[in-house]
């Protein structure tokens, strides 16, 4: 089941927020001191984002470091116009104060419930549970987006969130070159003499040198094009790497050649998969920042995001 668009996402995560502080009746409490503090925090609904994610990619539990601790279940729902559905009953683990459990009306998966239980999820919740899911990248960087700016535009969240998925990509494509040079290595093969001829089958006969001088990219020891490559090239990449080791092992005919042969004809097929579904060939896809740098800017925001909105509780 594939996510939604990332315009669709990023429409209803805004359409279906909510605040603490608006839901808040202060006509129902005349003797109310004006100056009495209220909560000020945004929440989600998990009927909402059910509808928006489905259950293979919504809820995911995080492994948290927390000193207090309160496993929550998705309830099911009552009074379902057929079978009650078969929800994810999984324990979310959270600081208490993020998650509240209510009772409302609301449609979940075309069927409606009256005073039925639902959750609702700080934002530091919904972080949470979008941190360890990779295809998810651009929803994480929803939630923390109010550190970098309260207003971010979509086409600029989509931009930030095509760098942070460079991060979790890397570190994938990184696995896939280990197996590949271990093969090679099986087979006495020269691992930068392949990784050279590859790069030039894939770049369409560009070498890594010349596209570093092409993006002005300080041409340095042991500095991988693969640092500074986009996601839809790491991608593409990975792959390649992926479809051709399966093959590989599948073949009766193992040898270097042959492996050499898959990996190219793998890397052909990539490239023009990238440039029909991306309309921007691999040699465009590259970046002057590198994936570290990335790393780091990724890193110290969702630090100070935690700093802030761990204590921004709905209760």
């Amino acid at each position: 089941m594939a996510l939604p668009k990332k315009s669709i996402i990023f429409e209803t995560l805004n359409a279906k927020r909510h605040r603490i502080d608006e839901d808040t009746q202060f006509s129902l409490f005349p003797d109310m001191c004006a100056d009495t503090p209220t909560i000020h925090a945004e929440y989600w609904y998990y009927s909402d984002l059910h509808n928006l994610y489905g259950e293979h990619y919504y809820p995911i539990a995080p492994n948290m470091n927390a000193h207090t601790w309160q496993n929550l279940v998705m309830p099911i729902p009552q009074k379902s116009k057929r079978a009650t559905p078969q929800l994810i009953q999984t324990d979310l683990p959270f600081y208490n104060g993020h998650v509240a459990t209510i009772r409302h009306e609301y449609t979940l998966d075309r069927d409606t419930y009256k005073n039925a239980k639902d959750l609702q999820l700080s934002r530091y919740a919904c972080w949470c549970m979008t941190r360890n899911n990779p295809a998810m990248i651009f929803s994480r960087t929803y939630f923390i987006s109010p550190i970098m700016n309260p207003r971010m535009k979509f086409e600029d969240m989509k931009n930030l969130s095509y760098q942070f998925a460079r991060v979790y990509l890397r570190d994938k494509l990184t696995h896939y070159e280990k197996i590949v040079a271990g093969i090679l290595k099986k087979y006495n093969a020269d691992f930068r003499q392949f990784n050279h001829a590859m790069t030039r089958a894939f770049f369409y006969n560009y070498g890594a040198n010349d596209l570093k001088e092409i993006h002005h990219i300080q041409i340095k020891p042991n500095d991988p094009l693969a640092n500074y490559m986009g996601a839809a090239t790491l991608n593409a990449r990975t792959i390649a790497l992926a479809h051709a080791i399966d093959q590989f092992k599948r073949t009766h005919k193992q040898n270097i050649a042959t492996f050499e042969q898959i990996v190219y004809n793998e890397l052909i097929n990539a490239r023009v998969r990238e440039i029909h579904d991306h309309n921007t060939r691999p040699e465009q896809d590259i970046f002057q920042t590198p994936v570290s740098q990335i790393q780091s800017e990724l890193s110290r925001t969702e630090r100070d995001f935690i700093l802030k909105y761990n204590n921004e509780k709905i209760r």
